[in-house]
């Protein structure tokens, strides 16, 4: 139990009593719903551009266990799919809110989130395998929901006139960038590097300051129960369908196994907020899942540790 209460008083709280503080200033009126979208917009296209290049170009992509990484992505998938047929079938959601719940229910707050406790727990070396994790989800979750959003937000248009809007996306062409820069090993100025660090570092606080002015003006009377199951699937399902597939094999180092576990029972990530704010699809049951996950990932992932 000591260990569930440090847990929570360091990393978890510290980390979304930024949160907090949004909530809190919106209440007095520091802050309304315009000034959120002004966060996110910045969010979205500085801050989170400057950190994924940062992480993708500096990835140990030589030290990746390729098998688990896999097996890993495929938990993702399932969690994914299911959860954006729940949100679309079963809680009768438009098509761009549910494939953010289904992003919701898999992709994770695993850099400034899952990486903190980890480290505490594994050592340093808990890096690598997580680093692995943001990879695959920054290059195929992330941006492979970013083209989907894209494509419905504008149907009608020509194939080429859409491919000239992913060219523009400074999310999508921050993460080609990284990746060829860490591919082609090219050298990249200490200055570059001093700029996406220290920018790329807002990018979690300033979203989930803006999460909390937007949840400051949203009533919850009631449980959402389309929040509740994407919660479900996060913290529950998604761990167990990973243990699953990591057992197929028999000779997986516990350096891997145990973070990866760890970063599949954590809360949902702030990015499908940030998403549903900037193309300006409903975010309220996206912000709250976030909130329960939060709550119920303090027991998971005492568990798990």
């Amino acid at each position: 139990m000591q260990g569930v209460v440090q847990s929570f008083l360091n990393p978890i709280f510290p980390v979304f009593a930024i949160m907090l503080l949004g909530i809190i200033f919106a209440k007095r009126g520091l802050f309304d719903v315009s000034a959120a979208q002004a966060i996110n917009r910045f969010v979205f296209f500085v801050a989170v551009p400057a950190l994924l290049f940062s992480l993708m170009s500096r990835a140990p992509l030589g030290l990746v266990d390729y098998r688990l990484l896999a097996r890993y992505f495929i938990s993702e998938i399932v969690i994914f799919t299911i959860g954006a047929i729940i949100a679309r079938l079963v809680f009768k959601k438009g098509a761009g809110e549910a494939i953010l719940l289904g992003m919701a229910a898999s992709f994770v707050n695993h850099v400034f989130f899952i990486l903190p406790i980890a480290s505490v727990l594994y050592g340093e070396q808990a890096a690598v395998p997580i680093t692995a994790i943001i990879v695959i989800d920054t290059t195929v979750v992330f941006a492979g929901t970013i083209i989907g959003l894209e494509i419905a937000s504008h149907r009608g248009e020509s194939i080429w006139q859409v491919l000239r809007l992913f060219v523009r996306n400074p999310v999508l062409m921050a993460i080609a960038a990284g990746l060829l820069v860490n591919i082609g090993a090219i050298p990249v100025h200490e200055g570059i590097v001093t700029f996406t660090n220290f920018t790329g570092a807002a990018a979690a606080p300033a979203a989930l300051f803006s999460l909390g002015i937007i949840l400051a003006g949203t009533r919850i009377t009631k449980i959402d129960h389309a929040a509740l199951a994407t919660t479900g699937l996060k913290v529950l399902m998604h761990p167990l369908i990973a243990w699953l597939l990591f057992r197929s094999l028999d000779d997986l180092e516990p350096l891997w196994r145990d973070p990866a576990l760890l970063v599949a029972a954590g809360p949902c990530g702030a990015m499908p907020f940030v998403l549903a704010v900037q193309y300006k699809i409903r975010a309220e049951t996206i912000g709250i899942a976030i909130i329960y996950s939060t709550i119920a990932s303090l027991f998971t992932l005492a568990v798990i540790a």
